[in-house]
């Protein structure tokens, strides 16, 4: 075996991550904290970030000491994916935001790059080769952290958005047997689905013989907000309660003419207090006015 091909075989990104450890995660750290636009005093602590730093450095060891350690088939199945998957979620929780999670990694290349020059002295054979391999790996880290980041933020934001949609459409219990489901803003297909499930259920649970629906605070009311009002109206009477609908304004009463909407059968009432009003009768309490 020759000189060339011996050497060939030490000077590469894991052995100097295996013999260097120590010093790598120091400098990366410091690097870390120098670098424009990678600021994370705000959302995490020295500690965690310390945490973090020496994870990637203990996952990344053993990886990049393997054979075509920067082919994407073979990282994708390491723990070294697993741990940035971790991290990123984590950054996305803590709403660090991508372009400063991503730096983290991208940071460690020059990192890196700094001791493989070291190593590699005048050999810009060797050097050559293994920064195309580095170039490669952090890349590719790069892009498993930014994967794993927009997929934490999508799960958080549809969760928002579920306790948004809940907090928007509350069943209140007006009386002993009376609901007041009262609307706000825009009711889509998934938001009106949200609506029909809530109001079903708060009648089930409180046994409630009328529900009053205000959509004062509903800006359109198309064709297939009105069928959903219908469709909602219908199954309550299937559980034995009276539905009464609130707040149409004038504007709203011509658009669903225009439209030929017919709620013929959709008990109405143009006020919030008219349609208390309506409860209370159907229920055989009379409201005595000072």
């Amino acid at each position: 075996m020759t000189d060339t091909k011996i050497r060939q075989e030490k000077i590469t990104i894991g052995q100097i991550l295996a013999s260097r450890q120590k010093d790598i995660i120091n400098i990366w750290l410091e690097k870390i904290k120098s670098t424009s636009g990678l600021d994370l005093s705000g959302q995490i602590n020295e500690q965690q970030l310390i945490s973090q730093v020496k994870e990637i450095i203990r996952k990344l060891t053993p990886c990049s000491s393997s054979e075509g350690y920067d082919d994407m088939a073979k990282l994708e199945s390491s723990d070294l994916v697993e741990a940035l998957r971790k991290i990123s979620a984590f950054h996305a929780k803590q709403a660090i935001s991508p372009v400063e999670t991503v730096l983290l990694v991208f940071s460690l290349k020059e990192v890196l790059l700094k001791f493989l020059q070291e190593a590699c002295g005048n050999d810009l054979t060797i050097m050559n080769m293994e920064i195309l391999k580095l170039n490669r790996l952090i890349d590719q880290m790069g892009l498993v952290t930014f994967d794993a980041y927009t997929k934490t933020r999508e799960v958080l934001i549809a969760q928002q958005a579920g306790t948004i949609l809940e907090l928007s459409t509350p069943a209140v219990k007006l009386w002993d047997k009376i609901l007041l489901l009262p609307l706000i803003g825009v009711v889509d297909t998934l938001r009106a689905a949200q609506v029909i499930e809530g109001l079903l259920q708060a009648i089930s649970d409180t046994e409630s013989e009328v529900a009053i629906l205000d959509i004062t605070g509903v800006p359109i009311i198309d064709t297939k907000v009105a069928n959903h009002l219908i469709k909602t109206i219908a199954a309550a009477k299937m559980l034995g309660s009276e539905v009464i609908v609130t707040g149409i304004s004038p504007d709203t009463a011509q658009t669903m003419v225009k439209l030929d909407i017919d709620l013929g059968a959709v008990r109405t009432c143009g006020t919030l207090r008219a349609g208390v009003a309506e409860a209370f009768k159907l229920i055989g309490k009379k409201i005595v006015e000072n």
